[in-house]
């Protein structure tokens, strides 16, 4: 997890500015530099739970202590950022995240959750050109797709060379 973006001082002084009566979050929000929400949902987190509720923290929560939380939200039928706030849960994606695994794979899901992003995200994959034995394997209406995929493609590229060319030299693209 990245380090907050904002220290614990300033999370500290948004809200006792705000409970100070003299603001609303709009106008809490925009005198420390801050999101609306942010303004909320520390406010929140503090009247639950102390200086606990807005100090940065780099929890891993154990599968039993997920399980509790999803089960208590679809329960009780709590917003993902009540939930959140109850829980002292950092963010309420995080809830969001535990619920649709949950919804996926019930409790053996949250078991077997990993920190991180997953592997899926990490690089996007490239369609891998067509061999000649896959072109063969084509309808004739698929291989004129895929005439005129390529002449596009290959016209944009055209238009890009030239582009990047008339830069070079200091003119006008045509």
């Amino acid at each position: 997890m990245a380090k907050p973006k904002y220290s614990l001082e300033t999370r500290m002084a948004v809200v006792s500015h705000y409970l100070s009566g003299h603001d609303g979050t709009q106008r809490t929000a925009e005198r420390f530099g801050v999101e609306r929400t942010s303004v909320r949902r520390w406010v929140r987190a503090w009247q639950l739970h102390g200086i606990d509720g807005i100090a940065w923290k780099n929890d891993r929560h154990s599968p039993a202590f997920r399980i509790a939380v999803v089960r208590t939200a679809l329960d009780e039928e709590l917003s993902m950022r009540e939930a959140a706030a109850r829980f002292n849960i950092s963010n309420e994606t995080v809830v969001r995240h535990w619920i649709n695994v949950y919804k996926d794979a019930g409790e053996k899901g949250l078991l077997s959750i990993k920190p991180g992003r997953s592997k899926d995200m990490a690089k996007p994959q490239k369609a891998s050109p067509l061999t000649d034995a896959a072109l063969e394997k084509l309808s004739p209406e698929e291989l004129r797709a895929e005439l005129r995929y390529l002449r596009a493609e290959n016209a944009y590229l055209k238009k890009l060379k030239a582009l990047v060319q008339s830069e070079k030299n200091g003119r006008k693209p045509e």
